[in-house]
């Protein structure tokens, strides 16, 4: 096979190989995806539920004669979702296309023998593009999710989009508690007891989510925390002093007192600017009732319904694809797909906002 650069983009088998590749050597978390599965809606526009049931109500004790009690289903509180589109378009520049070039002419003067060993050359050197592209939706996504369980609220906007549109705008019916700065000295009690009181109405929760700046300054760093940590494991002095507290550590504490476990969220997301993100943030403390708290919902581009003549599409997860094409002016990659979260159950989750606390 002579290969070109039109065959190297172009071709499916070629392309899947590079996908294949960036899905097998990325370290790139999909943070996202811990909290929310793919599920096709066939509208742009469609109705979520936001008031799941947790619990199972206790049957009724009746006499053996007496009418069985009419049970009614608490009704669900309702919205309307819509997704957003996504998409980027990354130009090749002549430096990588030169390269590419002379690795492809390496290829096609290689033996057979020796085309394997081109061919993963040349999938190495591109590699880094198709990540980008197969993973820039999903860093879209792990912050506007991010955003949502620390906040409960999650916008998009042209400070944060720059070059794109206002598009996102969600804000979650979470509860959301704001400590003050007298509940500082005694703030695991304090958090044990508003656990306690959230549980009738909310539900048992299994995690709690903070960056570990939060935990560092708001655990490890509450007087009632180090003293009753002193008091079950012995030595612990020793770590305490050196700030070397880890989650596990606090959870030998935590759960021994009913407290949910731990998580510290460290994900950070690259931006055009050149800068980083955090997808949670600070002085946020965040109740989760279960991981899975909803859906990414998709809905299949129209381009792919009705692809432009001579492109070629690849399609990838939740209705996303990739393409490549050029004019004049270059070879471009791009992508596009059309999602949104859906949190099935955000009136099961519990915020602290540590602001004014700390203040």
């Amino acid at each position: 096979m002579k290969l070109t650069l039109d065959i190297l983009f172009n071709d499916p088998n070629v392309v899947k190989a590079i996908i294949d590749r960036t899905m097998a050597t990325e370290q790139d978390k999909i943070g996202w995806k811990t909290y929310l599965d793919f599920e096709e809606t066939k509208s742009r526009v469609f109705k979520t539920y936001l008031g799941t049931q947790t619990g199972v109500t206790a049957g009724s004790i009746i006499d053996r004669n007496a009418e069985k009690p009419l049970r009614q289903r608490r009704s669900l509180g309702s919205g309307v979702g819509e997704v957003a589109y996504l998409g980027d378009r990354y130009q090749l520049d002549n430096d990588r296309l030169d390269m590419l070039r002379t690795l492809i002419d390496k290829f096609n003067a290689s033996r057979s023998a020796d085309q394997t060993a081109a061919m993963n050359t040349i999938i190495d050197y591109i590699v880094d593009d198709m990540r980008q592209l197969r993973l820039a939706p999903h860093k879209r996504m792990d912050l506007v999710v991010g955003e949502l369980r620390s906040t409960g609220k999650a916008t998009v906007n042209n400070a944060n989009n720059p070059n794109g549109i206002e598009l996102i705008d969600i804000d979650l019916p979470v509860t959301k508690i704001t400590p003050s700065v007298a509940d500082k000295g005694n703030f695991i009690s304090y958090l044990k007891a508003e656990v306690e009181r959230l549980r009738p109405t909310l539900g048992r929760f299994s995690v709690m989510e903070m960056t570990r700046s939060t935990f560092n300054k708001n655990i490890v760093g509450s007087a009632e925390f180090q003293n009753t940590y002193k008091m079950i494991l012995s030595g612990a002095q020793v770590a305490l002093s050196g700030g070397l507290i880890t989650p596990d550590m606090a959870n030998t504490v935590f759960s021994g007192i009913g407290l949910p476990s731990i998580r510290i969220i460290d994900d950070m997301v690259a931006k055009e600017d050149g800068t980083s993100e955090q997808v949670f943030k600070d002085n946020r403390i965040t109740l989760l009732p279960q991981d899975k708290i909803g859906k990414m919902m998709w809905h299949e581009p129209y381009e792919i319904t009705d692809p432009v003549p001579n492109k070629t599409y690849t399609r990838l997860e939740g209705g996303m694809w990739i393409s490549n094409w050029r004019d004049k002016e270059g070879r471009y990659n791009e992508y596009g797909c059309e999602w949104i979260p859906n949190f099935t159950a955000p009136n099961k989750i519990a915020i602290f906002d540590l602001d004014t606390m700390n203040a």
